[in-house]
């Protein structure tokens, strides 16, 4: 399993940790979404998802995403 911390600056509300939650399970990874440090712990199988993917997913939803 590969950890990465993902910034997400123009998070602002639990609505907003729901949808990236959201985006992070439905490609196939977990993850623990951070509102107070604007930032998603991700853990991910890097044989069945790409970090693109995770990312991607996550800017679909309209946020910014920085590996940090």
């Amino acid at each position: 399993m590969t950890e990465v911390v993902l910034k997400i600056p123009n998070m602002s509300c639990k609505h907003c940790v729901m949808k990236i939650t959201k985006a992070i399970e439905g490609v196939g990874a977990k993850g623990e979404v951070s509102l107070e440090e604007k930032k998603a712990f991700v853990e991910f199988d890097p044989g069945k998802v790409r970090l693109e993917d995770i990312v991607k997913a996550i800017e679909r939803y309209g946020y910014e995403v920085e590996v940090a």
